[in-house]
């Protein structure tokens, strides 16, 4: 209480609701982090382990295949998110200024919206030995039967490094996007140009190094999701040995109770790993950004530009080419009966659809209530914080900018963490008050991810609204709360819908919150369709992947239609272009 009157009596009141709301936000995570170290030291009352011990870290060292575990994880997640960036920064680059450049901002909305188990099950059918890429090969190479090659779960995780640069890449080209407003990008190649360096160069050596400390934290983010994803693993991954994330979830299913201490402290150990990468990643761009000044003054203009542009855009369309494939594959497949090797052409049927529908419908709902719940409430609470912050900035800019800084790190802090650590907290928690298994437990669970995502595709519009508008509205109409429903909120309506959708997105993705918020009662498209891996059903997978794909893209089909559409006197009108 004495913190608490502290700092009320040294803040204005809307910049201590703001702390407060942003505490609040951070303190499930953080107590999940902190409730994993008591079991991770054998200490853990509800299963009876009550004396302080090292066992469980001393069991863990000598698991088998520890250090392979730990290398495969590294490795996959440290290239895949190098790819990504590269691919991310080649492709912003490549496209800048030319007819493509539309397109690729067009093309990332629904990149973006496709769930990552989704679009992991349509990878999986087009490199899989009896898959589309070798049916295309065994047309021209009159094949009969599947080569004999471990295209999925290979022991190298390519498939997995696969699927993490074709869902990542998108998000940082997103990221990249917001960035280069900042950046005098058409002056500088202009510069550049005159000085006769290549475009590429003019980027590398006077663009790229201004980004980069912009998008830092989404780099971040995306290497600490690499090195904690379960999910793609399960579906993707190598099986023997799987990565660390998947061991330590298989040591949480484990039916040995004492096995849950050994995930405990595994979920330490990720945690560290987590440091440890993110802590490489910043020494590196010291070092890099040191040692790298004779090159960047140097003068050579580059050459082989053309040759590298047009690299970057061919694997852009690649990327988008296996987008759509894995979607067309999701939809072939649920419609198979027989699919004999190396026909291109199936023989289809409605079985699958008719054997999995009144499995589907409880999901499917389960997964539309979780998901409207859950993006509302992140719209309304980052709307909330948003207003509160800028209210302050306005009032002291110095203070708000502070208020956003510290938003915007708290915001980061459930994506820059790795899922299994704090999450196996929180259901540690869940199982000693007995909150687990509720629907407004996997709500609020799923808050902890879609709310960053809310708070940072809002902040924007937030930022750049004209204050002005809301100054007028003020005049004519004497209220505060009529100028903000009537006029702010209708003027970023379409940000608005944007961010539901969004969230919508976010949260019919998730799989591991789901799971430890459920304890299993609740089910949902995703952890359906995970669950159908073991069984390895093509068909039925088939049927659950396109059904988890189209679910986000329904939500944004309804915000595209809800921020062009209203209702007029009883007709449908279109809204005036704000």
């Amino acid at each position: 209480m004495t913190v608490v009157k502290y700092f009320s009596s040294r803040l204005s009141p809307s910049a201590f609701l703001a702390v407060g709301l942003t505490v609040l936000f951070l303190l499930p995570v953080l107590s999940g982090v902190v409730s994993v170290v008591l079991p991770a030291f054998n200490i853990m009352p509800a299963l009876g382990f009550t004396n302080f011990s090292v066992a469980p870290w001393l069991n863990l060292l000598v698991t088998p295949k520890l250090s392979e575990m730990l290398f495969l994880t590294l490795g996959t997640s440290v290239f895949s998110t190098l790819l990504s960036l590269l691919l991310a920064l080649g492709a912003v680059s490549a496209l800048w200024g030319t007819p493509l450049w539309r397109r690729l901002q067009h093309w990332l909305s629904p990149v973006m919206a496709v769930p990552h188990v989704a679009l992991a099950f349509g990878i999986a059918f087009i490199l899989m030995p009896s898959g589309l890429f070798t049916r295309l090969i065994a047309l021209l190479a009159d094949w009969e039967l599947p080569p004999d090659w471990q295209t999925v779960n290979d022991a190298f995780g390519l498939s997995m490094i696969l699927l993490l640069v074709i869902k990542e890449t998108p998000f940082l080209i997103l990221m990249l996007l917001t960035a280069l407003v900042q950046v005098p990008v058409s002056g500088t190649l202009k510069l550049g140009a005159s000085l006769g360096f290549q475009p590429m160069t003019v980027w590398v050596k006077l663009i790229w190094p201004q980004l980069y400390p912009m998008i830092r934290l989404p780099v971040y983010t995306v290497l600490a999701f690499s090195i904690s994803v379960v999910d793609i693993a399960l579906i993707l991954g190598p099986t023997n040995p799987p990565t660390f994330a998947v061991q330590i979830l298989q040591w949480i299913q484990d039916p040995d109770l004492s096995s849950r201490l050994l995930a405990a402290a595994g979920s330490l150990l990720l945690l560290m790993l987590v440091a440890l990468c993110i802590g490489a990643f910043y020494l590196i761009e010291i070092i890099a950004k040191r040692s790298s000044r004779h090159w960047l003054t140097n003068g050579d203009r580059g050459r082989f530009s053309g040759v590298s542009m047009t690299l970057f855009r061919a694997i852009w369309k690649s990327v988008l080419l296996v987008f759509s494939l894995s979607a067309i594959t999701l939809l072939i497949w649920s419609f198979v009966w027989r699919w004999r090797f190396p026909s291109l052409w199936p023989d289809w049927s409605l079985r699958s659809w008719e054997r999995a529908w009144n499995g589907l419908i409880e999901p499917v709902v389960n997964s539309l209530k979780v998901g409207l719940a859950a993006s509302v409430l992140a719209t309304v609470f980052a709307v909330v914080l948003l207003e509160l912050i800028n209210l302050q900035r306005r009032k002291h800019q110095g203070l708000g900018k502070r208020l956003t800084l510290f938003s915007s790190l708290a915001m980061y802090a459930p994506l820059l963490l790795p899922q299994m650590t704090f999450l196996f907290g929180i259901q540690i928690l869940l199982l000693e008050y007995q909150l687990e298994g509720y629907w407004s437990t996997v709500v609020g669970v799923h808050l902890l991810f879609v709310l960053p995502y809310c708070f940072l595709s809002l902040s924007g519009p937030w930022r750049y609204y004209d204050q002005r508008q809301s100054l007028q509205g003020l005049l004519l109409s004497q209220s505060r709360l009529k100028t903000f429903f009537q006029i702010k909120l209708m003027m970023l309506w379409r940000p608005l819908m944007a961010s539901i959708a969004l969230g919508f997105a976010v949260s019919i993705a998730q799989y591991l919150p789901t799971l430890f918020a459920s304890a299993g009662r609740i089910e949902t498209v995703t952890t359906e369709a995970v669950g159908l891996v073991s069984g390895g059903n093509r068909r039925l997978i088939g049927v659950y992947g396109l059904v988890q794909m189209i679910l986000p893209f329904l939500a944004y089909a309804v915000a595209f239609l809800l921020s062009n559409w209203t209702v007029k006197n009883g007709r449908i009108a279109g809204r005036m272009n704000r």
